[in-house]
């Protein structure tokens, strides 16, 4: 019970914090004539942290509704105790900054297409359970994604991304 007042308060935090963000990029000075400007990733990121914590918000306040329902029963007991039980184990969260040093330090010189493909592939494979391991969706996932991000990037927005060997 406590862990969903937790994720309520959570939410509610990202919220007005989001809130916060989109009328503190106001104050970004634009230098120049496009409409893109510097505030636009700002007011991006505050648009998405708004919405993920809208969901997070509907679904903090669906499971308290069930557990409230569930209370007296033993089965909601036993799956509040399992949940609470789940850790991160410490050598994936060191294999994770492993993995962003090296996407980091590689970039320039692989480039932006290829270095986020093997990233996002190593990465999907380091956080996914033993059993939920699909080697051939993860490849799909990450080519696909980075392919989109740079097509983005390129032709949308107008920036560079590193080309690296590829030119």
């Amino acid at each position: 019970m406590a862990r969903i007042n937790k994720d309520i308060f959570a939410s509610v935090f990202f919220i007005f914090f989001s809130i916060t963000m989109f009328f503190a990029s106001n104050s970004i000075i634009k230098l120049t004539v496009s409409r893109i400007g510097a505030d636009f990733a700002p007011k991006l990121v505050a648009v998405g942290i708004f919405i993920l914590g809208i969901f997070y918000l509907i679904t903090s306040i669906k499971k308290q509704k069930q557990m409230n329902n569930l209370a007296d029963t033993k089965t909601s007991e036993k799956e509040s105790s399992t949940e609470e039980k789940k850790k991160i184990s410490p050598l994936s969260v060191l294999l994770t900054v492993g993995l962003l040093v090296l996407y980091v330090v590689l970039m320039p010189t692989i480039g932006f297409l290829i270095t986020t493909a093997v990233y996002l592939f190593f990465q999907m494979y380091l956080l996914a359970a033993k059993v939920e391991r699909k080697i051939p969706l993860f490849v799909i996932i990450s080519v696909v994604t980075s392919v989109t991000v740079y097509y983005l990037f390129k032709s949308v927005f107008y920036l560079m991304l590193p080309a690296g060997i590829l030119g």
